[in-house]
């Protein structure tokens, strides 16, 4: 997991944050980064969420709340964008959607679908903003399929957001 920042946006502060240890599952962590671009704030999460129920909305709800911290210590909106792991339908991400909105269900672009890359049938892996970010749209990249699939098993999201004035 990672935040990357492109050079128009200043980096207020990063980190990441180790997220509650499950015996025999996998280490999690949530990528962050305040950045600021064109007088707006906004605290971006990365996030890989496990394959285990139980974990994965623990985890879920662990993200939102150091989000939502460390966006109110440095007056900015919340992105939060991952490998949920789980359908739309089902329970941590149906939280992640009540606490912020899904950038795809807000501004649909193409099917987003994303998982398996090589033949999506399944939107597993979103970006999720809070309410009042205007979503000018979401959804996957114009870019060849064997360049795609040859960088994850996943398809990328791609979320174009307006905040401020």
């Amino acid at each position: 997991m990672a935040v990357l920042v492109g050079r128009r946006a200043r980096v207020l502060h990063a980190g990441s944050h180790p997220l509650r240890t499950f015996l025999g599952l996998e280490r999690r962590a949530l990528a962050v980064a305040v950045v600021q671009a064109e007088g707006a704030r906004l605290a971006v999460g990365s996030l890989h969420l496990d394959l285990h129920d139980a974990a994965r909305m623990r985890h879920a709800a662990e993200a939102v709340e150091l989000m939502e911290g460390v966006a109110a210590r440095y007056g900015a909106a919340v992105v939060l964008a991952g490998d949920v792991n789980e359908h739309p339908q089902r329970p941590a991400w149906r939280y992640l959607a009540g606490r912020l909105a899904d950038c795809y269900a807000v501004a649909p672009e193409g099917d987003g679908l994303t998982f398996p890359a090589a033949g999506p049938s399944a939107r597993i892996d979103g970006v999720f903003a809070a309410r009042g970010t205007r979503v000018v749209s979401c959804g996957g990249v114009d870019a060849a399929i064997a360049d795609l699939t040859g960088a994850s098993d996943h398809l990328p999201v791609v979320a174009e957001l307006r905040v401020g004035h």
